[in-house]
């Protein structure tokens, strides 16, 4: 009995068959997933029991990386780097204030409203009252 070929389904005789990636495949219906480009025993690459051709035959990409010695070393190096960063960071900012409050429009018109209420109340003061406070 003649096999089905893997791509239309149909009988696969032997005079147009082509066995490849543990399947059987009509020589027209053997071409790359992705350009339909008709492809032969020299010019196919196969991935995932697929055929592509050069062109568009998927890069493997690596998910993992080793722990090597060298790349632990790596690791601990750039973290030692990054905490005497932020040490640098926090000892330069500890004697300046911190202020939680974002400075948006708001926030600064109530900072001039509050800078000129304090200003009334200084031009308030009498020359008088300066006299009793002595």
């Amino acid at each position: 009995m003649n096999p089905q070929c893997a791509r239309c389904g149909k009988i696969v005789y032997p005079t147009e068959k082509v066995s490849c990636l543990d399947k059987n495949w009509h020589k027209g219906c053997f071409h790359c997933e992705v350009c339909k480009m008709t492809l032969n025993m020299k010019n196919y690459k196969g991935y995932d029991k697929k055929p592509y051709c050069n062109a568009h035959y998927p890069k493997t990409s690596f998910t993992i990386v080793t722990d090597t010695p060298e790349n632990l070393r790596l690791r601990q190096q750039s973290e030692l780097q990054s905490q005497v960063k932020y040490k640098k960071d926090f000892e330069e900012s500890k004697g300046r204030g911190f202020s939680p409050v974002s400075d948006t429009r708001e926030m600064q018109r109530l900072r001039r409203t509050q800078e000129q209420i304090s200003n009334t109340d200084a031009q308030l003061v009498t020359p008088e009252d300066l006299l009793t406070l002595r």
